[in-house]
């Protein structure tokens, strides 16, 4: 049975919340609710059936990830944005074009409904990362 997954430009950079968050500590609570989310524009979530709070994956060439959907007032129709964060980190490539920075902006990922998943922690995902790592 095929999924039914939405194709978007995912962009990252820094926030509010995601800067509090640090000012926290990476592994609280604040910082988890900060960096574990996915906004994305009401059409998207709508042909996804999803609501605020519901995981969905995040995939691209590099990676994948389970994340918080949240509507993101303000997007572009077709874009998709994650919080600076491991996150993010985890779906975006790291070739830096001889720059020394990985382009955070304009990715292509597919974005799917997760229902059933649970987000990990950022303990958890960091320690799955350090496993699958080479």
């Amino acid at each position: 049975m095929a999924r039914t997954g939405v194709e978007v430009l995912l962009i990252s950079g820094r926030t509010l919340r995601q800067g509090r968050g640090l000012e926290v500590g990476k592994l609280s609570p604040d910082y988890f609710d900060a960096v574990s989310v996915c906004e994305l524009d009401e059409t998207a979530m709508s042909v996804l059936g999803v609501t605020d709070g519901d995981p969905v994956l995040v995939e691209t060439i590099e990676g994948s990830v389970v994340l918080h959907a949240r509507l993101g007032r303000g997007l572009e129709p077709g874009t998709a944005f994650v919080p600076a964060g491991p996150y993010a980190n985890a779906v975006i490539p790291a070739d830096t074009w001889e720059s020394g920075m990985p382009d955070f902006k304009g990715v292509r990922a597919m974005v799917f409904s997760a229902s059933g998943q649970k987000v990990p922690s950022v303990s958890e995902f960091l320690a799955q990362m350090m496993e699958d790592a080479p």
